[in-house]
């Protein structure tokens, strides 16, 4: 057996490595430890794959040979690394080889009747791997076998749109000429120009232009134009904006655009670029001034810290300060503003700046300001249905950090985060189940927000207010929100979980309390039959936090935790205790009800 098992690896490694010994160890085996060897998996690495697959990989053109020779499956799929060092699934060996540029492999597997539209995992074909790399033989091998030149991936993009992305000039219009329809869409809705402009491949458009290519907008409200801008492609925007079919409006927008991205783009940061891009736009807007073109006036955002956006030059030329700090912090929120009037709160291209400027903020503790942003940015991604997990990582954090060096208020801020967060939920736009990440997240960091409103006694005198947070946490408990074990806000805030996504620890006495006196069923259960009793008598705590223990059972137990429920091992909560403390307090208790 050891030596049958040896030979189909040393099958495996020939076929890799191209060896000349890969007919001889096909030979020693009988026909069906033949067929077991060609068809088995092998991991090697990362990769997970047959001997054809990956001999049609590395271009072993003999060994592939020798492997269809005795009939090895063209239409395998398995796990091997192609375009990048990150192996991809459910590829096949016409796809290995198309991918990796094996021209006299793709024209011997399709001789032997491979699909030539076979898809792997992420719903790629062939033709969409050669387009990729360039490989314009072989785009044109398959097309001319029959490969559909407007396949889409998962993202619904097209072997065009593809190599316009990486600016393969030859092969997109090899592709065109041969039926590629350049007004398709992806999923988000870029066309094959949006792919082109955005990396900045001038002579690409210039050729889907010349055919007639729609200026479309994507979801993100981007014309490629715009998403040239959006992407701090200035020589793009440049090539753009001198074409004479470019309006004066259009080449305004492009410029403002242009300096908002290079104002807050961590990777094309440059503030006096930025500003000059926007003066020139300005200067555009009043080439007449008789009839200058007026930005439509926004109203300020308080998480902007109600600036409004400059309307002159006279205006604009304020944002130069002899500090190089504040010229820097008004340039980053004159950009965060240009963006959004133009391309509105709804908008997802508008997070990466807004978190990125953040980031800046917090990094020099402008605490305040950076919370500010991530609200506005919480409020965005929500309008979009993008996710807001770095905003629920984020925004805890801070208030943390700014009650704790009373900096300022955070009243105001949690209430807003808690309406936010509840509105969301309330929305119904998460995926269902109780096992979604983003849900969790949410209900994570509810609890955090409430910790440390009690903790940190933020609007503690202000009972209209209290009122309006134990309002939102009604809201939440009528939703039955729950983590993955299914704990409830109730069963979260009574004993410590150790959750890395709970940044102000429990048990918690004062959230405890809220949470009950919202109306929160005292026996609820988890997935494992635990009520919050069940789990804060798992407690141990150090010598500080003993009255806290004691405190938390006295008050679900005055609430009336029934002792006498079992979890789904049959336990009471006395036979989970963790602590002396716990058990004498159960204990004194069940004595008292007998």
């Amino acid at each position: 057996m050891g030596n049958k098992q040896s030979t189909m690896q040393k099958v495996y490694e020939a076929a890799r490595d191209g060896s000349s010994d890969l007919t001889n160890h096909l030979k020693r085996l009988n026909s069906e430890e033949r067929k077991t060897a060609l068809d088995s998996k092998t991991k090697d690495g990362d990769e997970n794959t047959t001997p054809l697959i990956i001999a049609s990989r590395n271009g072993n053109l003999d060994s592939v040979k020798i492997l269809l020779s005795f009939k090895a499956d063209v239409e395998e799929r398995r796990t091997v690394k192609v375009n990048t060092d990150e192996a991809v699934e459910g590829c096949s060996p016409l796809l290995s080889a198309a991918a990796t540029g094996h021209l006299d492999i793709v024209k011997l597997l399709i001789d032997h009747k491979a699909d030539v539209d076979g898809r792997n995992a992420s719903n790629s074909t062939p033709l969409q791997a050669a387009a990729c790399n360039g490989n314009l033989d072989i785009v044109s091998c398959l097309a001319k076998n029959g490969a559909n030149v407007n396949a889409r991936d998962e993202s619904e993009s097209t072997p065009l749109m593809i190599t316009c992305y990486n600016g393969h000039m030859d092969v997109a219009s090899y592709l065109i000429e041969h039926g590629a329809n350049h007004h398709l869409q992806d999923k988000t809705g870029d066309t094959c120009l949006h792919y082109a402009a955005e990396k900045g491949h001038t002579e690409v458009v210039g050729r889907l232009l010349s055919l007639g290519v729609k200026e479309r907008q994507n979801k993100k409200r981007l014309t490629p134009l715009l998403a040239a801008s959006n992407e701090s492609k200035y020589e793009m925007v440049e090539y753009y904006i001198n074409r004479p079919e470019c309006t004066k409006e259009q080449k305004i927008n492009a410029l403002e655009l242009l300096g908002s991205s290079i104002a807050n783009n961590p990777d094309s940061y440059d503030v006096e670029e930025a500003f000059s891009c926007m003066k020139r736009a300005m200067e555009e807007r009043y080439q007449d001034p008789s009839c200058p073109l007026l930005k439509k006036n926004i109203k300020p955002v308080e998480d902007y810290e109600n600036r409004t956006e400059s309307q002159t030059l006279e205006e604009l030329s304020l944002l130069k300060d002899d500090n190089h700090a504040i010229h820097m912090e008004k340039i980053h929120m004159e950009g965060l503003m240009i963006k959004e009037r133009l391309l509105g709160i709804d908008s997802a291209a508008l997070l990466k700046d807004i978190r990125s400027y953040g980031t800046v903020l917090a990094d020099s503790e402008h605490y305040e300001p950076c919370i500010g942003l991530y609200k506005r940015s919480m409020e965005i991604a929500m309008n979009c249905d993008e996710p807001i997990m770095y905003e629920l990582q984020m925004l805890p954090w801070l208030f943390i950090l700014t009650a704790l060096e009373q900096r300022c208020s955070n009243g105001k801020h949690i209430k807003a985060v808690f309406k936010k967060l509840t509105e969301k939920l309330e929305t119904g736009k998460l995926q269902e189940g109780q096992e979604n990440e983003e849900n969790e997240k949410i209900l994570y960091c509810f609890l955090n927000l409430l910790l440390i409103y009690t903790k940190f006694e933020v609007l503690e005198d202000n009972e209209d207010e209290m009122e309006e947070i134990i309002n939102y946490v009604q809201r939440i408990l009528r939703l039955d929100i729950r983590n993955r074990d299914g704990n409830t806000l109730l069963h979260l805030a009574a004993f410590d979980a150790k959750t890395t996504g709970i940044v102000c620890k429990p048990p918690c006495v004062k959230t405890t309390k809220l949470i009950l006196h919202a109306g929160c069923d005292v026996n609820t259960v988890n997935f494992e039959g635990e009520t919050p009793l069940h789990l804060a008598v798992t407690f141990t705590p150090g010598d500080k936090q003993v009255e806290t223990l004691k405190q938390i059972l006295e008050i679900l137990l005055d609430i009336g935790a029934d002792t006498k429920l079992v979890n789904n091992k049959g336990q009471t909560p006395l036979e989970c205790c963790e602590s002396d403390v716990a058990r004498r307090i159960l204990s004194e208790t069940r004595a008292h009800d007998v």
